[in-house]
């Protein structure tokens, strides 16, 4: 009976890398996924640090350990800056008609992101 599992495991295995390509490798990303992958990367401790605070801000008790995450806030984002600034080298300043196609790909990738537009022009943007 476990011989008979194992196979059923082994055709939906077989079927996953059948749709993802057929060779195991995932299908190549277009430039607006790489950057907006890239992006991701470079800011995901940013926004995890702004989702703290926010969250503090509703805590009056609190407030006073957000001088803490200020500080850090201000280290990532010159962080982030940095590391944006690898994707600029790359990719090249995003135009205006690139972003509304970076945002829709960031909403799989790090919906977190996708309200912080600002952000995203700031980095990525000419």
């Amino acid at each position: 009976m476990d011989f008979l599992k194992n196979i059923g495991f082994a055709v939906a295995v077989a079927g996953s890398v059948a749709a993802c390509g057929g060779s195991g490798t995932p299908p190549s990303m277009s430039r607006t996924e790489k950057i907006a992958s890239a992006y991701c990367e470079c800011t995901a401790q940013l926004a995890e640090l702004n989702k703290k605070v926010a969250t503090l801000a509703a805590d009056t008790a609190a407030a006073k350990d957000m001088r803490v995450y200020f500080s850090q806030i201000q280290e990532e984002y010159q962080r982030a800056k940095d590391c944006s600034a690898t994707i600029v080298g790359q990719f090249g300043k995003l135009k205006e008609e690139d972003f509304a196609g970076v945002e829709k790909a960031l909403q799989g990738k790090c919906p977190d992101l996708t309200e912080q537009r600002d952000l995203l022009r700031e980095m990525l943007g000419e």
